[in-house]
C-alpha cells in the first residue's frame, strides 16, 4: 500500500483516496497514507524504529517548551513487539526530558480512559503552565 500511496502522489493523485482496504476504518487520502505509514514519512513522528537521532531531529524543537508525553499503554495501534515503557522514555529524552506519562490500558485515543487523562493534563497545567496575572488556576 505504501508503494501505492507513493506512484499516486508521484502522479499527482495525493489528495485522491486510497483503497478500502489499506485502513477499512476511516477513507484516507494517499498523501495521508504515505504521512503516517512510510518510514520517516511526514507525521511518522513516533516510531520504535527510529534513532535517537531521528527522535531528536522530528521532537527536539520542543525541548525548551514544557510537555508531556501521554502514552496509551494499550495503543491498538502499537505493535505487541514494541517495547512501550522504553519508547516513552525515548521520546521523553527526545523533547528535552518531557513529561512521562503511562496510561495503563488507555486505547489509542484514550475514549476509555477519559477522566484519568483529562486529570493529567490539567495537573500538568496548574503547574507548568501560566504563572502571574494570566494563571486561569489562581
Amino acid at each position: 500500500m505504501i508503494d501505492l500511496a507513493s506512484t499516486m502522489i508521484g502522479e499527482g493523485r495525493g489528495m485522491d483516496l486510497m483503497p478500502r482496504e489499506a485502513d477499512p476504518e476511516a477513507p484516507m487520502t494517499a498523501y495521508r497514507y504515505h504521512s503516517l505509514c512510510a518510514y520517516m514519512g511526514d507525521d511518522d513522528m513516533f516510531s520504535s524504529d527510529h534513532s535517537d537521532d531521528q527522535l531528536r531531529t522530528r521532537l527536539g524543537h520542543m525541548s525548551s517548551t514544557p510537555c508531556q508525553v501521554i502514552f496509551s499503554m494499550a495503543d491498538e495501534y502499537v505493535p505487541e513487539y514494541v517495547d512501550k515503557k522504553a519508547l516513552v522514555e525515548r521520546l521523553c529524552r527526545a523533547l528535552g526530558g518531557a513529561e512521562k506519562v503511562e496510561i495503563e490500558w488507555g486505547n489509542h485515543s484514550l475514549s476509555n480512559r477519559v477522566e484519568e487523562a483529562v486529570k493529567v493534563i490539567v495537573n500538568f497545567i496548574k503547574t507548568e503552565g501560566p504563572k502571574g496575572w494570566d494563571d486561569p488556576w489562581s
